[in-house]
């Protein structure tokens, strides 16, 4: 029989974050965690390996939507470049919405545009402020135009960094500790300008006793470690530095995702599916829905790292061919081959960006650098498109069809662009849209789900939001089908009961998304709604 950690005798009352531990009462789980077990208490380890480097490691087995961390960010501020933001909440700032002379308003002491009193008050802008000032330096940061890109935030969080050596040694320490791949970053474009400005602004501007190695270290440690940190309405985006949760591995296929909650940015992670003791606990530290070309290439430019995941070794992408293309000459409508029709063009090593990609039928093959080039040409096509009008994206697909698998990521891009357009932009409300176009927009559900059930299973939001997505269309189908005697009371019931359980899944998943509590109260009542009106009389 396990024994009690505080007085050894008989326990039969396990302590519910670890799993581990075990206590004879509750006040000795009270006394064993004051003594010390909330600093150990923990479903994970921290462990070193070669090839991984620090990596996170499941302590026990971890159910699916368990939160596994809930940490506040260690430091946080603006990105390298943005758009006139307030240095304490992140918030995007348009002179319009808070004063009428076509200016910010600025900090009283170092004239950085900022929200207002409230937030130039702020602790987080104390220190900085503070060296500023004390050197009479000014920001000269105006007004214009919106969406102004200012590049001199570059300077504002690596300097957060280097006042906590004086303000809070330990913190600064344990930031200094992370990995910064600054010997591949020195000699790039980016850290070329940073010695420029921002080693400049430290030691010249401010006279902080820090050499160039230390200040461009600090900056590496956060381009190499630090998270996109994101409002749930979209206001504020800033970047972040989590000490623990900057040890999970990458994946492109995580077992977790995370979540920014309240004001402070606490960093929730939470298990997207069961996690067995011993499993790698991972993150996607880039999109899952770009391809194997440009995530390989977005982690080797940010991170500094060549991801070889299972998805990353597969030239099929775990059987979505999210980067594969129909082969020219097996597709050919007069080729001789008509057996062959939809074989598709893979890389023959998706580990090496310099491999020839060749069809799996016949012997026809293209360079590595003319995927590229197609695969970006392709690219900016989608990106000009309005984000509004569902016809370009209707176009684009069958523009493309010939060429693009039907589950490539840039088709895949636009599909999701339509699930999201149909239902719920003006003039495309699930009221207004035709039959025939919920039907469409049913289908892209269906297909898209398949996806992710592949790339991002379990409790993600891509497949939460999908769920939610289809869930309304189905049920709007559903109430029109009843309206026009198409389906009887029983079986508009039995559809709106599997509406019902999407809806359930959905929320489960959702739920601790801070925008989606409303949302998700309005769906349930519509719905419930619904089902009273279809039922059978009594």
């Amino acid at each position: 029989m396990p024994t009690c950690e505080v007085c050894q005798q008989p326990a039969n009352q396990i302590c519910g974050g670890c799993k581990l531990v075990y206590y004879c009462s509750r006040p000795h789980q009270k006394l064993g965690w004051r003594e010390g077990h909330k600093f150990k208490c923990c479903a994970f380890k921290i462990q070193y390996s070669d090839t991984l480097g620090r990596h996170m490691v499941a302590t026990r087995d971890i159910q699916q939507g368990e939160m596994i961390i809930k940490e506040k960010p260690a430091v946080i501020g603006p990105r390298i470049t943005c758009p006139t933001v307030c240095l304490t909440c992140g918030k995007s700032l348009d002179p319009k919405e808070f004063h009428s002379n076509w200016d910010y308003y600025k900090c009283s002491k170092c004239n950085w545009p900022m929200c207002g009193p409230e937030c130039e008050a702020a602790e987080v802008h104390k220190p900085e402020c503070k060296a500023m000032t004390d050197r009479k330096y000014k920001c000269d940061i105006k007004y214009q135009g919106p969406n102004k890109v200012q590049a001199a935030y570059c300077v504002i969080s690596p300097l957060r960094v280097l006042l906590m050596s004086t303000s809070n040694p330990l913190q600064y320490e344990n930031i200094m500790h992370l990995e910064s791949h600054l010997e591949d970053r020195i000699n790039t474009p980016l850290y070329t300008i940073l010695k420029a400005n921002l080693v400049t602004f430290v030691v010249q501007v401010l006279g902080l006793p820090f050499d160039e190695e230390t200040i461009l270290k600090v900056a590496s440690i956060f381009d190499t470690n630090s998270f996109d940190v994101r409002s749930p309405d979209g206001s504020r985006r800033l970047r972040a530095i989590y000490l623990t949760a900057s040890m999970m591995d990458h994946s492109c296929k995580p077992n977790t995702k995370h979540i920014f909650l309240g004001d402070d940015f606490h960093m929730a992670v939470i298990a997207t599916v069961p996690i067995s003791k011993g499993d790698l606990i991972t993150a996607t530290y880039t999109q899952s829905l770009w391809g194997t070309l440009d995530r390989r290439k977005h982690l080797q430019t940010s991170k500094l790292f060549d991801c070889e995941c299972e998805r990353c070794k597969d030239p099929t992408e775990l059987g979505t061919h999210l980067g594969n293309i129909y082969c020219s000459v097996c597709n050919n409508p007069f080729g001789p081959n008509t057996e062959w029709r939809g074989a598709m063009i893979v890389s023959t090593n998706p580990l090496d960006e310099t491999a020839p990609w060749k069809c799996e039928k016949c012997e026809h093959f293209i360079l590595s650098k003319q995927m590229v080039w197609g695969n970006n040409a392709l690219k900016q096509d989608l990106q000009k498109l309005n984000k509004t009008i569902p016809n370009e994206f209707e176009e684009f697909i069958e523009k493309y069809s010939q060429t693009l698998h039907p589950t490539n990521h840039l088709v895949v891009q636009a599909k999701l662009a339509l699930v999201q357009i149909y239902g719920n932009y003006k003039g495309h409300s699930l009221t207004e849209l035709p039959n025939a176009l919920l039907q469409r927009k049913l289908d892209l559900c269906h297909e898209l789900l398949e996806i992710a059930d592949k790339l991002e299973p379990g409790w993600s939001k891509f497949r939460g939001t999908l769920l939610l997505e289809l869930q309304g269309a189905m049920t709007m189908k559903t109430k029109r089908e009843f309206e026009t005697g198409k389906f009887t009371k029983a079986a508009a019931q039995d559809e709106l009961m599997e509406s019902l359980t999407l809806l359930q899944e959905a929320t489960n998943i959702l739920r601790i998304e801070p925008s989606m509590k409303d949302t998700l109260e309005l769906k349930i009542t519509e719905l419930t709604q619904l089902l009273d009106a279809t039922a059978p009389e009594t």
